[in-house]
């Protein structure tokens, strides 16, 4: 993406191309010429500077994320500075693209989608620990690889501090909440006016989820998934429903929790499968045990043959796209 106003430079970075722009934030790629690596750069309005308990509020938030900078889930961030009046964020580059592209796409299938919830569960998880909310959990600050072996959760703690619109608690707004953005945010954020807590994570989590799942993104009244998507037995509606509680208590209690019921949810699939291709190797059994005449045998050996090699080839379908 290309800019009249790419900058040359910011701080001892060579910016290269114009990544993306949210609001009054922008995203460069850029080049650190000391080390020769390329970075995703994010530069912050000069509107957070002009709040000190902001800018020390930033500052605690990247303290925070030291312990969770390598974290598989989570986009690694690899250090930051200030150009005049503008703190910036240099981050790791990662190769893939944003969730919301792949959904305007197509929908996920159900392996895919299952996989990408492990990720976000598992980066959610770790910095849930260490005491960073994301805040607002959205497929645009979700980014994959083409083959979904890389998931990785952006603009966890200081890295999405524009976003933060509690001035009671320190922090200070720099950017409009694009309206796309409140699908996935919790009731208590939307009516309370609230940041909330690690549960409105866990309820962006669900949304997401449904939202892989059908294609569609769940409104106040939102059809289950299994209503929506064939495929899926009714224990998917049952993480969906527990997610998108409009009370936090009876959300999961953790990104953990979560993940344990996903597992389970896997387990019943793959249960599910096996049973169908149990089902279908049976009626094969008996198709071919059963005499016909000499003629018609052939026929019943080529049909057991093709129910056989189908029932593999959605077992492979499964397994290879988890």
């Amino acid at each position: 993406m290309s800019s009249p106003d790419l900058p040359s430079s910011i701080g001892p970075y060579r910016v290269t191309e114009l990544i993306g722009k949210a609001g009054q934030t922008v995203v460069y790629k850029a080049v650190e010429p000391t080390r020769g690596r390329t970075v995703a750069l994010k530069l912050f309005p000069a509107a957070l500077t002009q709040d000190a308990a902001a800018v020390e509020r930033f500052h605690q938030e990247l303290r925070a994320m030291a312990p969770v900078s390598r974290h598989p889930n989570l986009v690694h961030v690899l250090g930051t500075g200030q150009d005049g009046d503008r703190l910036y964020l240099a981050m790791e580059l990662v190769d893939g693209r944003s969730l919301d592209r792949v959904l305007r796409e197509r929908r996920l299938t159900v392996p895919e989608a299952i996989t990408v919830l492990h990720g976000v569960c598992r980066g959610l998880a770790e910095a849930h620990e260490h005491g960073l909310l994301h805040r607002r959990l959205t497929p645009r600050n979700i980014l994959v690889s083409d083959d979904f072996d890389t998931v990785k959760l952006s603009d966890v703690g200081a890295s999405g501090f524009e976003v933060v619109t509690n001035v009671s608690g320190g922090t200070v707004s720099t950017g409009e909440i694009n309206l796309g953005a409140l699908y996935y945010l919790a009731p208590e954020q939307v009516e309370g006016g609230q940041p909330g807590d690690h549960r409105a994570d866990l309820y962006s989590a669900g949304v997401i989820f449904h939202e892989m799942l059908t294609g569609r993104k769940p409104g106040p009244k939102f059809a289950l998934p299994s209503q929506l998507n064939p495929q899926l037995p009714p224990e998917t509606d049952i993480v969906v429903l527990k997610c998108l509680a409009r009370k936090p208590g009876e959300r999961y209690a953790t990104a953990l929790d979560l993940l344990e019921d996903l597992e389970k949810l896997e387990e019943r699939l793959r249960l599910r499968v096996v049973a169908e291709i149990r089902d279908i190797s049976q009626a094969g059994s008996r198709l071919l045990g059963t005499e016909s005449g000499g003629e018609k045998r052939p026929v019943l050996l080529w049909v057991g043959i093709a129910l056989t090699v189908l029932a593999v080839l959605a077992v492979a379908g499964f397994l290879l796209l988890r």
